[in-house]
């Protein structure tokens, strides 16, 4: 069951855009401020995540908040507008 899964998620993987670091996509590493408080987050794919090591899936509530703003912008996040100030994006792909 296990290999039938992986061999179906590689059959139907997909190559992102690399990204080039002007907004926040998949493959980036953003710092924005979220409460006051500073916060790094590089954007994965499901099966990479790990919140503890600040890898976020690109499908998770924060990363879709973040994805398309730029340094300067800010977005909205749980309900609260201007919740997150984007400070800084870096392409990591």
């Amino acid at each position: 069951r296990d290999l039938r899964y992986w061999n179906t998620r590689q059959s139907t993987a997909e190559r992102p855009p690399v990204p080039d670091g002007d907004i926040v996509a998949f493959g980036t590493r953003v710092t924005f401020l979220l409460d006051g408080k500073e916060k790094t987050l590089a954007l994965v794919g499901d099966d990479e995540a790990d919140p503890a090591s600040a890898l976020v899936s690109f499908s998770a509530p924060v990363s879709r908040a973040l994805i398309g703003l730029e340094p300067g912008d800010l977005g909205d996040f749980a309900g609260r507008e201007d919740a997150i100030e984007i400070l800084a994006i870096a392409a990591t792909a």
